[in-house]
């Protein structure tokens, strides 16, 4: 059954000059099937472009696919290396994400995602990132 959260993301980039935090937090759906938790919610760049985003988290996995403003598909699992095309309004990259950790959190009514990752853009290193993903269900009052 699908409940109605509120989805949480926060990603921070470690680069050399400095740290670059990001925060969104939307309304979304979510829906569990045996060991898997599926995501799904909207969010809008600075220009009003919506971006659909869907994440499928595993105990041992996430897979992010975001598609509208921004259009790729990120895959995390720990100690592998997986590539994606990330195309933009103004243009494609390619991203290498070395997974070096995913946890999953589960408490009742909460589920929380920690990502940590090394980021490539175009085969060179850019950053260290930390992602954090918390789901909270909406409560009816």
């Amino acid at each position: 059954m699908k409940k109605n959260v509120v989805i949480t993301v926060r990603g921070l980039q470690r680069q050399v000059a400095e740290d670059e935090p990001v925060e969104v937090i939307s309304a979304g759906t979510y829906l569990r099937k045996d060991d898997t938790h599926y995501l799904s919610y909207e969010e809008a760049d600075e220009d009003g472009k919506l971006t659909k985003n869907r994440i499928k988290v595993t105990p041992s996995s996430v897979e992010m696919i975001k598609q509208g403003g921004i259009t790729t598909q990120m895959i995390f699992v720990t100690g592998q290396k997986h590539y994606a095309c990330y195309e933009t309004p103004f243009g494609e990259l390619t991203l290498g994400m070395t997974t070096k950790s995913v946890d999953v959190m589960e408490e009742e009514n909460q589920i929380s995602v920690a990502l940590r990752y090394d980021l490539e853009i175009n085969d060179t290193h850019m950053s260290e990132c930390e992602l954090d993903i918390e789901v909270k269900e909406c409560m009816a009052g």
